[in-house]
């Protein structure tokens, strides 16, 4: 078999492989509920920063106060009283340390 005519049937089977994973995943989401929710603020900084090679980032700090940028804000129970924790997604990068 020519080199090319493999080419060709090896490009074919990646094609094929590639829409029966895209049909699955698309069967598999129910609506845009799994999509996920970027903010477009940037934190002014993040000490404990989850960064992803998808260019996604969540920030760990559990602050006194959240951040003006933070859409949804948890409230974490600690020792010193109630804090808060970030739980948004954001896109870019992770913002400078936080000052203690």
């Amino acid at each position: 078999m020519k080199a090319s005519t493999l080419l060709v049937i090896l490009c074919l089977q990646a094609a094929l492989v590639m829409g029966i994973f895209a049909a699955v995943a698309k069967e598999n989401a129910v609506g845009e509920s799994k999509a996920i929710d970027i903010s477009p603020g940037q934190l002014k900084c993040c000490t404990n920063c989850n960064f992803s090679f998808s260019g996604l980032f969540t920030c760990d700090d559990i602050t006194k106060k959240c951040d003006p940028a933070c859409r949804k804000c948890a409230v974490v129970n600690t020792y010193s009283g109630k804090q808060f924790k970030c739980t948004d997604t954001f896109l870019g990068m992770c913002g400078p340390p936080c000052k203690k």
